[in-house]
């Protein structure tokens, strides 16, 4: 039974593990070699773009705060302009989280305690950001160089001011590595990363 903002959330029978790490660290790849053994993968990233779309109280604040032109030409919330405001601003950034955050929570936990399933990770980026370490079984923090997050950004598009935005707005990863029960490296060949998920595993046990 784990404890998080004052309610008390069960999942007996259940292991749940909590995947965090930097950006562009992988960490949706090592929830995607979880997938394959048989785990169920739930991005709390999934949750969040779900929101942006059909949650009317989330796209009402972000419009009230920000105006039309936080929206796209079809009328969506526009995540590129979004990102680049949160991401360039502490005072936006944590106010949207707490917008978005409770509700996001309440989606995964809601999905685990209803699941008839019993092995779970969960990719929470901001994981001891907001201390929500004590929901998890076990926690991994998934590790890559700066050379190698510079390196991933920049083929998802992003310029050096982007990266550099994101990258300083984030805790240190060696503090998550630092924090977490087990870490995973990803900088090597895809083999590596299976050994150490297997490792973990035998840890786990």
């Amino acid at each position: 039974m784990n404890k998080e903002d004052g309610l008390m959330h069960s999942f007996p029978g259940k292991i749940v593990v909590g995947i965090t790490g930097g950006i562009a660290c992988g960490k949706s790849t090592v929830c995607e070699k979880f997938g394959v053994l048989g785990w169920e993968v739930i991005s709390t990233d999934s949750y969040a773009h779900r929101l942006l779309y059909e949650d009317e109280e989330v796209i009402e604040g972000i419009v009230s705060r920000w105006g039309q032109k936080i929206k796209d030409p079809n009328g969506n919330v526009d995540k590129a302009e979004l990102a680049r405001v949160i991401f360039n601003s502490s005072n936006d950034r944590s106010w949207l989280e707490q917008l978005m955050h409770p509700k996001i929570r309440k989606g995964w936990i809601t999905f685990i305690e209803n699941s008839d399933k019993s092995e779970f990770v969960v990719e929470v980026p901001l994981l001891f950001e907001n201390n929500l370490h004590a929901l998890f079984t076990k926690t991994i923090s998934v590790l890559a160089s700066t050379s190698m997050q510079h390196t991933r950004l920049q083929k998802r598009g992003l310029s050096n001011s982007e990266i550099q935005a994101r990258l300083k707005s984030q805790m240190k990863t060696t503090d998550k590595a630092n924090l977490a029960d087990f870490v995973i490296l990803t900088d090597g060949k895809p083999e590596f990363v299976d050994q150490q998920i297997n490792q973990f595993l035998s840890f786990l046990k």
